[in-house]
């Protein structure tokens, strides 16, 4: 298992503290409802990056509507965001996450493993294939588009 780029900043107070990449394909991206979650444990925006081409995007049966990647062998580049958070605030961004969501490893298109956004085995079934659209921001422009 590849660990997560760690990088080191300082703090107002001077402390160390360890600061990993964290990819977002949803509601967490900017711009959308729950980006607030992100910048309220001190998350910062880092680039816009795209999935390996292992991951296909479907769309949850949850309310509101979320994405959730599943990593399989006819996958295409999907986009995401990578934002920067320190590694001690991941724990209380997981207690914030719901079911069938949850945080793991995933892989970009530069080979990058980074913590992200996986679904539970199986949770997939039944649900809506939405890769085509490029990532979850250009779904919701289109789907915007025909209501």
């Amino acid at each position: 298992m590849v660990c997560p780029k760690k990088r080191t900043v300082f703090g107002g107070n001077m402390n160390e503290e360890e600061i990993v990449e964290l990819a977002v394909c949803g509601l967490h991206m900017r711009g959308f409802a729950l980006e607030h979650q992100l910048t309220g444990l001190g998350a910062v925006y880092d680039r816009t990056d795209h999935t390996a081409p292992v991951y296909r995007m479907v769309r949850t049966a949850t309310e509101p509507e979320k994405p959730m990647l599943v990593c399989t062998q006819n996958g295409t580049e999907l986009e995401v965001e990578v934002w920067r958070i320190a590694l001690s605030r991941i724990g209380s961004f997981l207690q914030m996450i719901p079911a069938p969501l949850g945080l793991g490893k995933m892989r970009l298109q530069d080979g990058q493993e980074v913590i992200s956004f996986v679904g539970q085995a199986g949770a997939e079934e039944g649900l809506t294939d939405i890769s085509r659209y490029g990532g979850w921001r250009y779904y919701v422009q289109e789907t915007q588009k025909l209501s």
